[in-house]
């Protein structure tokens, strides 16, 4: 039997203001949807995620894998040696990949914050022996351009590092290979500076202790301060003198606000080198001039090199009693930072 046609049921209070109902009937009196009615639902539905969906890869890092090899302060975290260069004949530079998310989160807010008071350092840990020492990294660096398949944004951390017969940490790094991880904690504070806080920043190194000293000088450089720096650098030889090329850049580009000075134990080969080492004599002529209400003096060197210059500085947060030239000379323990 033929069904008769549906129909369209108009409401009968009045004539002039009838209006079609939703849904026709079928011949058993059900209402039905307008053909693709539940078309139309599902591509509504289809749209409105796949909005979502792009919304969250385009503002947020939900849809993209975990970030890993992310500084952290609270806890070891594994790094890859993507580079290794050899500076001295028993001093390399080592280059490890650091990685930040597309959109820093409160980790990467927190690293930043830290950074930017100043000197800062990584504590890097020896896992076959469980210890560590503190290194101060002498490069930083993030890419602003982001790895879109990935969802992050790499870059690295350069540690340098003399090779020494009794060191643990020392010959624990220097028999890595590019490619393996060492696990690293950090930035670490270790001395906050205040633009304009001292008049003139007398710095004195020895060796590898360059590494906080070069980054102060970089961290300062950039800052919209009046704050001057002087630096008594002492090595073994010219050759031993690390970082020189990147000092003596920054110095041709703060002329006025950088000082540069070279010993070195061997007979110099440039001019621009003195022979001697760091002792009262060199010593008593950098600080001439000295203001101690208004500068301040940074050590940092190999222990026999601290030993006669400031004393040791115990592990710890501790400084230490001052020792050696500068108390000699009149150096208050807060006239003097040891590293």
């Amino acid at each position: 039997m033929l069904c008769a046609p549906a129909r369209l049921k108009y409401s009968t209070s009045s004539k002039n203001d009838a209006k079609p109902e939703q849904y026709a009937e079928d011949s058993s009196g059900k209402k039905e949807r307008p053909p693709g009615t539940y078309m139309i639902w599902a591509m509504e539905v289809i749209g409105a995620s796949a909005a979502f969906l792009y919304y969250l890869h385009l503002y947020t890092d939900l849809l993209k894998p975990k970030v890993e090899e992310r500084l952290n302060p609270d806890k070891y975290t594994p790094f890859t040696l993507v580079e290794r260069e050899q500076l001295t004949k028993d001093t390399d530079r080592f280059r490890f990949r650091v990685n930040r998310p597309r959109f820093d989160d409160d980790l990467e807010k927190t690293v930043d914050e830290i950074i930017a008071q100043g000197a800062w350092a990584l504590d890097v840990k020896d896992h076959l022996v469980q210890t560590y020492r503190t290194y101060t990294p002498v490069d930083y660096f993030v890419s602003s351009t982001v790895d879109e398949e990935r969802g992050l944004r790499e870059g690295y951390c350069d540690l340098v590092v003399k090779r020494y017969p009794n060191g643990s940490l020392s010959r624990f790094l220097h028999g890595t290979r590019v490619g393996d991880t060492v696990e690293m904690r950090g930035p670490i504070l270790t001395w906050p500076f205040e633009p304009n806080k001292y008049r003139r920043i007398y710095m004195i190194a020895g060796g590898t202790g360059i590494a906080p000293m070069f980054q102060l000088i970089d961290h300062v450089m950039g800052q919209d301060s009046k704050t001057q720096i002087s630096l008594l650098y002492g090595s073994q030889s010219e050759s031993d003198i690390i970082y020189r090329r990147q000092l003596d850049d920054l110095a041709k580009l703060h002329s006025d606000r950088l000082a540069l000075t070279y010993l070195v134990d061997q007979e110099p080969a440039s001019k621009d080198t003195q022979l001697g080492r760091p002792d009262a004599n060199s010593i008593s002529r950098f600080v001439e001039g000295f203001d101690k209400s208004r500068d301040v003096v940074l050590v940092c060197g190999p222990d026999p090199m601290m030993a006669a210059v400031s004393g040791i500085r115990p592990i710890g947060p501790y400084q230490g009693p001052l020792s050696g030239v500068l108390r000699d000379l009149g150096f208050l323990p807060n006239n003097v930072f040891k590293f």
